[in-house]
């Protein structure tokens, strides 16, 4: 999946269209039932980011895209592994290329979107970050606060989607992701939060859990501890930082095929695309050249600048949303990759949650409210 393959669209309109509210979707049921709920709603915007996604392989490749997905299936183990260790969020996968006619292959290997990026040394995509306590209202203690940009490939479009999830089991979850995806980031109703970032330099396996199939796993959880024993449990596919959080505090745990180490204990946790604490390194996909590529120390940078603008809810927004510091990341002709998502999450019970669906300083911040909701 190579960001580079595209150009930008030209504005034609002397006045931007009014950005329409987030689409969102509440779904319950079992993994098949969520699956076929989606891929219904969402049919058409499936198919639209699926076809830019085939373009894109096929323009990075070479060759037909079916031809590398099955390559690429073909010879890693990520769908046995998420067949086996989750097969409830498999069955989404599932529902949600049955429901909207499209190949299941296809929508499988677009949700292993981290997996994909390692196996082609993928080094341009990026996220940022950050957590913290503020004092909120009237309570006697400090209240922690998650936030996160989510930089994709700029050939993603407009793609996003809101997933509320009604659990019979589980707690009730809000899903940050992309039609077709089971989810890039999120929060549960009691207040734990996922956020994460790839970690490239980190060793990367050809079998283990996927990164969307580990941070919906996490969102079931009902504290950090429980998040935490499970990030410890299960065979990671790729390097990546999970950034977890619940009313207790914030941690960071970075995961590799090697293991998980956590973080040091802290009120503040700042991470963008390199490793801070893990021991395990794979260092030939480690240069300095990729790093810089996708601003990874500049971002980290401007996180600590940031820091201490951070007092109340809505500040992380505020951050986020700036591009000067390069937080908010802006596609070039050269680096086609920009901020697809964002939020910040106050973590409390139930969490206050506030999103921006696209470019955050493009398109409106949106509170997402716990009570019921349509397709919007």
């Amino acid at each position: 999946m190579n960001p580079d393959s595209f150009t930008l669209p030209q504005q034609t309109e002397p006045n931007p269209v009014p950005f329409p509210a987030v689409r969102r979707l509440r779904v319950h049921g079992d993994g098949a039932a969520r699956g076929n709920a989606h891929g219904e709603e969402f049919r058409t915007l499936i198919a639209e980011a699926l076809e830019r996604w085939r373009e894109s392989l096929a323009l990075r490749e070479g060759r037909p895209a079916k031809e590398y997905i099955q390559k690429f299936l073909g010879t890693t183990g990520f769908a046995l592994s998420a067949q086996e260790l989750s097969p409830d969020l498999y069955a989404e996968v599932a529902g949600i290329a049955s429901a909207s006619c499209q190949p299941f292959e296809d929508v499988l290997v677009y949700n292993l979107m981290d997996e994909e990026w390692r196996h082609e040394r993928d080094s341009s995509i990026g996220c940022s970050t950050i957590g913290t306590f503020i004092q909120e209202g009237n309570t006697s203690s400090p209240t922690p606060v998650l936030g996160q940009n989510m930089d994709l490939p700029a050939s993603m479009g407009e793609s996003q989607i809101v997933l509320q999830i009604e659990a019979a089991d589980d707690p009730d979850q809000i899903i940050l992701s992309g039609a077709g995806m089971i989810g890039l980031l999120g929060v549960n109703a009691v207040g734990l939060a996922v956020c994460v970032n790839t970690l490239r330099s980190l060793p990367a396996a050809s079998k283990g859990l996927p990164v969307a199939f580990v941070i919906r796993e996490l969102l079931r959880r009902s504290s950090s501890a429980a998040a935490a024993e499970y990030l410890y449990s299960i065979p990671h596919a790729s390097g990546q930082h999970y950034a977890i959080g619940d009313p207790t505090g914030i941690r960071g745990y970075e995961c590799s095929s090697e293991g998980c180490i956590a973080g040091p204990g802290s009120t503040d946790l700042l991470h963008t695309n390199h490793i801070l604490w893990s021991p395990y390194e794979d260092k030939t996909n480690n240069s300095p050249e990729a790093f810089e590529s996708h601003g990874t120390h500049r971002r980290m940078s401007s996180l600590r600048d940031g820091l201490g603008q951070i007092s109340a809810f809505g500040d992380i927004q505020a951050l986020l949303s700036t591009t000067d510091n390069g937080l908010c990341v802006v596609p070039t002709l050269a680096r086609q990759v920009r901020t697809f998502c964002a939020a910040e999450f106050l973590l409390t019970v139930p969490p206050a949650v506030r999103v921006a669906a696209g470019r955050p300083d493009e398109v409106p911040w949106q509170t997402i409210g716990w009570s019921p909701v349509s397709a919007g």
